[in-house]
């Protein structure tokens, strides 16, 4: 008769084990009862992580049939973004660019929230290659994006909101609020901003300016990378060793 014993080996301490849990989303919806809104999010959500020729023809689609909905769906994204526990990173990025994305005006009050929020202590002193307040900066600066795009679309808040902003003390933050200000905004935003630079010695932001990847010269070479515009010729791969 089978016993349950795999091993005849004593077991000292309780076995290490792995469970798995499936969700179908990382979201919790506790505050909305619109189930409704809260599929078009959580559609929302996944197709803008997805990948392939049509992902990001899926995900406008997505984002359009939530953009009939967007009254709810900005504070229901509020809510559930307040609601998510602090190291979520992914999960609250994804929620800020979708409020960014949207760009329904009721939306600025939320995003201005989340940029003046306050970057909690480095969580990862230790770790050479991750950085919780660099997590916290990306998604503050993607608030940020998401003012511009109101901006551009006439949304007065939203442009006083970026001259606020354009005197954060994280420099990340105040450089988007510049660009986004610059690019987005009326002449009298744009000449109180250069004023309140000035007045701080922080002019050099004006010069920083958004360019498109495709427009950057591209480094040629392998291990040694020379511009494009050196005519000379790349070094071999090997320069500096002896030849074995």
């Amino acid at each position: 008769m089978a016993t349950g014993k795999s091993s005849d080996a004593p077991v000292l301490r309780t076995p290490d084990t792995v469970q798995i849990k499936v969700a179908e989303h990382p979201f919790l919806f506790r505050g909305s009862r619109n189930k409704e809104v809260n599929a078009l999010i959580v559609e929302a959500v996944n197709r803008m992580g997805g990948v392939g020729d049509d992902a990001e023809e899926q995900y406008r689609r997505a984002l359009a049939a939530l953009k009939g909905r967007a009254d709810e769906a900005v504070e229901i994204l509020a809510a559930e973004y307040e609601a998510l526990p602090e190291e979520r990173y992914l999960d609250r990025w994804s929620l800020v660019q979708l409020l960014s994305d949207l760009r329904d005006p009721k939306a600025v009050k939320v995003l201005n929230g989340i940029v003046a929020s306050k970057i909690p202590p480095e969580k990862f002193k230790e770790s050479h290659d991750f950085s919780s307040v660099t997590e916290e900066v990306i998604i503050r600066t993607t608030a940020v994006d998401g003012l511009a795009k109101l901006s551009a679309d006439g949304v007065e808040e939203a442009r006083r909101a970026l001259l606020r902003h354009s005197g954060n003390r994280v420099f990340s933050i105040r450089r988007a609020s510049v660009q986004g200000l610059m690019e987005t905004g009326a002449d009298e935003d744009k000449k109180e901003l250069r004023a309140k630079l000035k007045a701080k010695g922080e002019e050099r932001l004006l010069k920083i300016r958004r360019v498109d990847v495709r427009q950057v010269p591209q480094a040629t070479g392998g291990r040694f990378v020379v511009h494009p515009d050196v005519k000379e010729e790349v070094p071999p791969h090997n320069l500096g060793r002896e030849e074995r």
